[in-house]
């Protein structure tokens, strides 16, 4: 099959398919698999939209998140599998296993660091989110588009465009977003789950972040560190936090944000913001990670002390500050 055919036409009836994204599942991962799941549902009678880990609570509102489980290594064999917004396959964490079980892997994703691992790879790194590109490819089945599909496509073009202030968002965005809202979707709906539904308890845990970021070169970059320790005692789930790092980015002459999130004692994850020249990108694939220009990431093993002072030395090297 070649890449520019679209890979709907290849499904039927009694096609037994698999729908997985990348591991720790934010706003676009979640969205496209559940856009393109509730879509081929359509179509086939077997698909199975398989998660890595439980499903952070601000999306259970989406339609069909009943639909997501966790998968169970089992004998289950699949005709095709859909591995969406992910850039490399070891990202997939335990759904990895699923890819040797599939007969065709279809691979569609944005990510400038995608490495091509699937059957079939359609990657647009044009597209400002995966949902944008699961849209382009639905629009020609518009007779088995929906008001729930619309929900999830343009939750996910939302968080991945940082609410449209992102360079990524382009007139194709718009369009796109345009024509999803011909569905009569709840925009209020999804702007109080994401954005007006916080924790108490998460509203504290920022401002101690604000209180105790690190300021590095000369003001260039700023660093949060969050730590098992720091979660308990606020009491909130590692998903309640990705949002702090754009406090931080957002401040005067800063052009790298860096927030470390320990995972385990010797696992953790990177998240990098930058708003100027920074290839982040660049920058993560340092650690085995991918991602974005502005907006990139990494998990590696490590304690969170080595793996901060690995960041920072891998700034000095690249950037010579």
């Amino acid at each position: 099959m070649s890449v520019n055919e679209n890979p709907i036409s290849l499904i039927k009836e009694e096609s037994k398919i698999a729908i997985i994204s990348h591991m720790s599942p934010d706003g676009d991962s979640i969205g496209s698999i559940l856009g393109l799941g509730l879509f081929l549902m359509n179509i086939s009678k077997d698909v199975n939209i398989y998660i890595d880990e439980k499903l952070p609570s601000r999306y259970d509102f989406l339609p069909g998140s009943q639909f997501l489980k966790v998968y169970k290594d089992d004998n289950k064999k699949f005709d095709f599998c859909f591995v969406l917004d992910c850039g490399d396959a070891d990202r997939l964490g335990h759904n990895q296993s699923i890819l040797s079980k599939s007969s065709t892997i279809i691979n569609i994703d944005h990510h400038i660091s995608n490495t091509n691992f699937g059957d079939v790879n359609i990657i647009n790194t044009n597209m400002s989110s995966t949902c944008e590109l699961i849209f382009s490819l639905l629009k020609n089945y518009i007779n088995k588009l929906n008001k729930d599909i619309a929900t999830c496509l343009y939750m996910g073009i939302l968080t991945d465009t940082g609410n449209f202030i992102y360079d990524n968002t382009t007139a194709n965005t718009h369009k796109a977003v345009s024509e999803l809202m011909e569905y009569n979707i709840d925009i209020n709906i999804i702007v109080q789950n994401l954005y007006q539904n916080k924790s108490l308890n998460s509203i504290r845990f920022l401002g101690h972040v604000l209180n105790n970021f690190k300021i590095l070169f000369n003001g260039k970059a700023a660093l949060v560190v969050v730590t098992q320790e720091l979660l308990k005692e606020y009491d909130i789930e590692l998903d309640e936090i990705d949002g702090v790092i754009n406090y931080v980015r957002d401040i005067e002459g800063v052009e790298i944000a860096i927030l470390l999130k320990e995972i385990t004692d010797d696992e953790v994850k990177i998240s990098f913001r930058s708003k100027y020249d920074i290839d982040v990108n660049d920058l993560a694939k340092r650690f085995n990670g991918g991602g974005h220009k502005k907006a990139a990431g990494a998990r590696v093993k490590g304690n969170i002390g080595t793996v901060e002072n690995n960041i920072i030395n891998q700034l000095k090297l690249d950037l010579g500050w």
